[in-house]
């Protein structure tokens, strides 16, 4: 699959981006509308496990980014983590993780700028509607509110990505202090100990919820900026120090705050409740009734600045990823296209366009949320996979990254907690995602190679179809109570086993491992001499 680096387009190329910049940057993108709501969702599916699935879903994302970080120091070019596949994998299979990675990133601006819509309803009632005790929508004078959320972060991403980063560094700093001054005012001046261990004494470490929390409240999207650090890895000045640091600080940060953001709920609101205050802003709602008016305007800065500081970086990064998409399937297409700030202009109003479909068919957060969890779940199986095959190849060519017995444990502990995160997200979420993963194979065969390309296509990825409908199946037995908690983990794990052996088995030769890294290799050089020239 030899083609011309992206980085040979003519436009100036953006100046690199510092390991503290790169950390804040993936910092700020966990730190979003997630801390706005998840938190609360997450103990109303958990109870008193919510803390237990913070800790599931911090941990298990840990163990997924070790592939990626492994991986991607490796191979630091546009892209990062979605082009991994494309070096150990037929461009079928690879560009179909492509395409599902950019479809879960594209939903993110909606999401956020959902979320802060939600939110200044708490002031204008009239951006929402309510459709249920606890749950509300977006009015259509939400929707163009929310609307011209995305047009504006989009123009602002469309100039220098040194002055995106920049501008979310001071805005990542608010988005710690904010929810860590929150979380530790509400514990302090209002928690009650007999309201926590009403919540714990619904089962501190209750798995089940706790995993379905994981997926379906929130809490695997919150983490879900990890990857951000990794995509822009082209753009880093030392990709081999800035990108393991720029995964493990994020991820602990997140942890914590979001541990005490449910704390903080535990402690002063009674087991059961379903709505506190305002259903379209949680945290808001109980600031109110706390009578914590001091917090207000805070809140309210915060509940807009968090989620668009979030949408910026994802914005950024999903141009990226559009942009990987366009040169790997159309090079020298307007997708592939520079301005003068080096930013892929056509790409990310493409983006937005899509973005703005999904305002229409998942109107609240949290039916937003739980596809896009899946989604962007699924597409964690890249890593490990990779990283397996390359540590297996390493041995009889060289590649760049060292056979150990080290890579091949976190290449399957990887690959086992991915297969749960996707288990988890239930049986809705899995046809969804496997409707999508349907549609992404068929639409690369057609532009392939019409009738026959989508035969050969739907042949070479038959093992990730039946992989997702296996899954789909077993949710679907437990939620019938043919199967019981945790047979049906165990269930998934074997199946991510089998899985995970197909992938193998589908892998590109040596000779033709050993081409792609050298193509690899190639665009890092030109993306270099391109970073010294400018």
């Amino acid at each position: 699959m030899s083609s011309p680096s992206p980085s040979s387009n003519a436009a100036p190329r953006p100046a690199r981006i510092s390991t503290w910049q790169l950390a804040l940057l993936s910092t700020g993108s966990m730190i979003g509308s997630g801390w706005l709501f998840s938190p609360f969702y997450g103990l109303q599916t958990a109870g008193g496990a919510v803390l237990l699935a913070w800790v599931l879903a911090a941990a298990l994302s840990l163990v997924v980014s070790l592939s990626f970080a492994r991986m991607c120091s490796a191979f630091p070019v546009v892209g990062g983590t979605y082009r991994l596949l494309g070096v150990t994998h037929p461009r079928s299979t690879a560009n179909v993780f492509l395409f599902l990675g950019w479809l879960s990133y594209v939903v993110f601006l909606p999401l956020e700028a959902q979320s802060v819509v939600q939110y200044l309803a708490f002031w204008w009632p009239d951006l929402v509607r309510h459709v249920a005790p606890g749950e509300v929508q977006l009015s259509w004078a939400g929707l163009g509110v929310g609307v011209l959320l995305i047009l504006g972060i989009t123009w602002f991403n469309t100039l220098h990505i040194t002055r995106v980063a920049q501008a979310n560094a001071w805005v990542s700093v608010w988005k710690v202090l904010v929810p860590l001054i929150v979380a530790l005012a509400v514990i302090v001046l209002h928690g009650r100990r007999e309201l926590f261990m009403q919540h714990w004494a619904t089962g501190p470490l209750a798995l089940e919820p706790a995993m379905m929390a994981v997926i379906g409240s929130g809490l695997a999207f919150a983490f879900a900026g990890f990857q951000n650090g990794l995509i822009l890895a082209n753009q880093v000045r030392d990709p081999r120090r800035s990108l393991p640091f720029s995964l493990y600080l994020p991820l602990l940060l997140g942890m914590i705050l979001y541990m005490l953001l449910s704390a903080s709920f535990m402690a002063t609101t009674p087991a059961g409740a379903t709505q506190i205050g305002n259903a379209a802003a949680p945290l808001l709602g109980l600031v109110s009734v706390l009578g914590l008016g001091l917090l207000l305007p805070v809140l309210l800065a915060d509940a807009v600045i968090a989620p668009m500081g979030t949408a910026n970086v994802f914005v950024a990064v999903t141009g990226r990823i559009l942009y990987a998409c366009g040169f790997e399937l159309r090079p020298g297409s307007w997708l592939t296209r520079l301005n003068l700030h080096g930013s892929p202009v056509f790409a990310l109003w493409v983006n937005a366009a899509v973005g703005l479909l999904f305002l229409l068919p998942f109107p609240t957060w949290k039916e937003l949320v739980g596809f896009l969890s899946s989604m962007v779940v699924f597409t964690f199986l890249a890593g490990p996979v990779s990283l397996l095959v390359l540590s297996r190849a390493s041995s009889r060519i060289s590649i760049g990254v060292r056979s150990s017995l080290r890579a091949r444990v976190v290449g399957v502990a990887g690959f086992l907690c991915s297969t749960w995160l996707v288990y988890w997200g239930g049986r809705h979420n899995l046809g969804w995602l496997l409707l999508a993963l349907v549609l992404a194979v068929v639409l690369h065969g057609w532009l392939e190679g019409r009738a026959a390309g989508v035969r050969r296509d739907l042949r070479a990825n038959a093992y990730l179809v039946a992989f997702v409908a296996a899954l789909c199946a077993l949710s679907w037995a437990r939620h019938l109570e043919w199967l019981s908690f945790p047979w049906d983990n165990l269930a998934a794990a074997g199946l991510g086993g089998l899985a995970c052996a197909s992938f193998l088995r589908a892998r590109l030769g040596d000779s033709q491992i050993e081409a792609q890294v050298q193509r690899m290799a190639d665009e890092r050089r030109t993306d270099a001499m391109a970073a010294a020239q400018g």
